[in-house]
């Protein structure tokens, strides 16, 4: 599952093949559920050794192999997007799931697709694999046959459930990535995945809701109407925020950066050897709109933004050039200014930079940077203490 809202931050658990891999401090509140149900629900009722503490040491020991099957699930996300070239910032454990946080969205929808499916993938790999072992290797009679049912079962569910066809779930990324290839829109199938998970939230809650109030066998399958309808509030809840992001897509979309970019003198233009400390003398009146054209005899060679300035530790700040900071001409492709805000924005977010050269037919037209565009869509940038090291 790719609950986003849960991805920010969380304990630090340690690395795989470089990935951070955090836990949410909800993660732990349902890994004690799932080894109070192992414990109570599924071992027999026989298993009583060790003064009682037996039946709950296989209750951990199921719930941390279902949390690693679970690891197995988001590795899988995490290893495609890194075949594609995107970057992997971690992976995230929380109430429902787990989340990989990958820094860009998928370019096709072929990649939008295998990225998506890989996960339920493994989840149902691992899942048969438990089950086989269950059945084929180990006596009905043993502790470890339940125990391997349980997983097997668990697994099988985590995998199908994330089959649902509604954004935000695998599924819901797979019907994306399905309808963008009919439509050869993005923000289009965005929208319509993102629609389909407000259903089946909506869906979701109207079902718990009908088991809490009433007595209806439809509404007792077997399924705890509470966290249905609390699995389905949180599909609604980002479901929203895929539609909002939809919009957002077609706005960018529309916008070129030629009506964005910065030019002269709004893009103030100084020499390359020009220390920081004289080109900005008080950092706490520097406006972080502001974008610098380093040139060389009188030819633009890189471009520098105010908030690369107030980022400067004091030290930085007193004895760097501008040509020190800067975004040198050659260590980016510039953007045309008929390339579309969307482009813009996501080479942003990929080559970790402030502000993009904006250049046609070799000539330096102006610049572009993230204020450029939160500005054109009516937002405030984020803003910084203007005083930070200085």
């Amino acid at each position: 599952m790719n609950f986003g809202m849960f991805g920010g931050g969380g304990i630090k658990a340690g690395r795989i093949l470089g990935i951070p891999i955090r836990l949410d401090i909800s993660f732990f509140f349902v890994f004690g559920l799932v080894v109070f149900l192992i414990a109570t629900q599924i071992l027999p009722d026989g298993l009583d050794g060790l003064g009682g503490a037996e039946r709950w040491l296989w209750g951990v020991g199921a719930g941390a192999v279902y949390f690693i099957s679970l690891l197995g699930h988001e590795l899988a996300h995490s290893l495609t997007a890194r075949r594609y070239g995107m970057e992997v910032s971690s992976i995230t454990l929380f109430f429902f799931g787990g989340v990989s946080l990958i820094r860009e969205d998928s370019q096709r929808p072929g990649q939008e697709f295998w990225i998506a499916i890989v996960g339920p993938l493994a989840s149902l790999l691992i899942g048969v694999g438990f089950l086989l072992i269950a059945l084929l290797a180990l006596d009905s009679t043993t502790t470890l046959h339940d125990v391997a049912l349980a997983l097997g079962v668990l697994n099988v569910f985590l995998a199908a459930f994330n089959m649902l066809p509604g954004f935000p779930l695998d599924g819901g990324r797979v019907m994306r990535s399905l309808i963008w290839r009919v439509t050869g829109s993005r923000h289009r199938a965005t929208r319509a995945s993102a629609r389909l998970g407000q259903l089946l939230g909506v869906l979701m809650i109207g079902y718990g809701l009908g088991g809490v109030l009433t007595d209806v066998g439809y509404f007792n399958s077997g399924f705890s109407p509470i966290w249905v309808a609390l699995i389905g509030f949180l599909l609604l809840t980002q479901a929203g925020q895929g539609v909002k992001a939809s919009e957002l897509e077609r706005d960018l979309a529309a916008l070129r950066v030629g009506e964005l970019m910065l030019t002269p003198p709004d893009a103030r233009t100084a020499e390359a050897d020009l220390p920081v400390r004289i080109l900005a003398p008080s950092r706490a009146q520097l406006d972080q709109q502001d974008v610098f054209i380093a040139a060389e005899s009188g030819t633009a060679v890189g471009v520098a933004s105010a908030v690369q300035i107030l980022l400067l530790d004091e030290e930085h700040y007193l004895n760097d050039r501008l040509r020190d900071i800067m975004l040198g001409a050659g260590d980016v492709l510039p953007l045309e200014p008929s390339a579309g805000a969307d482009e813009a924005l996501r080479r942003l977010q990929k080559e970790r930079t402030f502000v993009l050269p904006v250049v046609e037919r070799g000539r330096l037209l102006g610049v572009v940077g993230l204020e450029q565009i939160l500005k054109a869509l009516g937002q405030q940038p984020p803003s910084l203490d203007s005083t930070s090291g200085a």
